[in-house]
């Protein structure tokens, strides 16, 4: 099958990233919007000139990590000639990566300009501005809707500026609970695996489907069968740069001790959510095998405290 369609469509904070970067730069795929990481082109169903561009040569990447989490997104992808890939890390860590991010989002100077221009800045790129989070997701929602939501989400960022990470964590899961939906802004819901795998499997293929941590791409053997199997070429490929962005990033509060019996609850959640989906991932183009079991289950020991 020739693949017209690659989507990194999740998890947030996982390395997709340099994963998307990465594929760009070594000509395996090249950017459904030229320049841009994350078009979102599927959040709705508007017509945009890059939902009909038909590749030359290469696949069209859209990195929209958000895709995976709503079943509406799903409906609306290209169902034929698409892979789609999935990359997991810790959900501790990325949960906290995530955190930080909306922490600092709105503050400015050269480290915080740097790191959110990243996003936008590469080869195409027509514009390079700081946006608000706002201006990055007011798409996904209706028009005349707009002010109401983003009330919404300042409502949601200032709560996380001015909390702690355990705060947010207890507020989050006391919100999921009595309405069965996450707040905007969410630090936890991109942590859950189970139930964006368990959708994606409902629309295509198992073997569609590729589940992965960035991290395991270092192995040249499973990185040439990474671009074997997803783009259908048998080519050398240099390593991924694995890395998350904005680990060099401080912020008032130190990292927290995930070991601690404090977040048992939360420890909980996570453990029975990656179980599940561990179960789901097994149908899927690789399985588990380029997957980070150690990194994935590293605050699951018993040496909790």
């Amino acid at each position: 099958m020739a693949i017209s369609n690659i989507f990194i469509a999740g998890m947030d904070k996982c390395g997709t990233t340099p994963l998307s970067d990465w594929m760009v730069a070594n000509d395996l795929a090249e950017d459904r919007v030229p320049g841009i990481k994350e078009p979102a082109l599927y959040v709705n169903d508007e017509p945009h000139p890059g939902k009909f561009r038909v590749p030359t040569g290469r696949p069209l990447l859209d990195a929209t990590v958000i895709y995976s989490k709503s079943a509406d997104h799903i409906r609306l992808l290209p169902e034929h000639e698409t892979r789609i890939v999935i990359c997991w890390r810790n959900q501790f860590d990325r949960s906290w990566s995530c955190y930080k991010m909306m922490k600092v989002f709105e503050r400015s100077g050269p480290e915080f300009d740097s790191y959110f221009l990243s996003f936008w800045n590469r080869v195409g790129a027509k514009e390079v501005r700081r946006r608000t989070l706002f201006e990055t997701v007011e798409q996904y929602y209706p028009r005349r809707l707009s002010g109401v939501f983003k009330g919404y989400i300042e409502k949601e960022m200032e709560h996380i500026r001015t909390h702690s990470f355990l705060e947010r964590v207890e507020y989050e899961i006391g919100f999921h609970l009595s309405r069965r939906q996450w707040p905007f802004c969410s630090v936890l819901s991109g942590g859950f695996f189970y139930q964006p795998i368990r959708m994606l499997l409902e629309k295509y293929m198992p073997q569609d489907i590729a589940v992965i941590s960035v991290n395991q791409l270092a192995d040249p053997n499973r990185r040439r069968q990474f671009v074997r199997e997803v783009f259908e070429k048998d080519v050398e490929t240099p390593d991924v740069p694995s890395f998350f962005s904005n680990e060099n990033i401080e912020i008032e509060e130190p990292k927290p001790d995930f070991h601690d019996r404090k977040f048992d609850t939360l420890r909980a959640c996570f453990r029975y959510d990656l179980e599940q989906a561990r179960e789901l991932v097994k149908q899927t183009l690789f399985g588990d095998s380029l997957l980070d079991h150690a990194g994935l289950d590293r605050y699951f020991t018993e040496q909790t405290r």
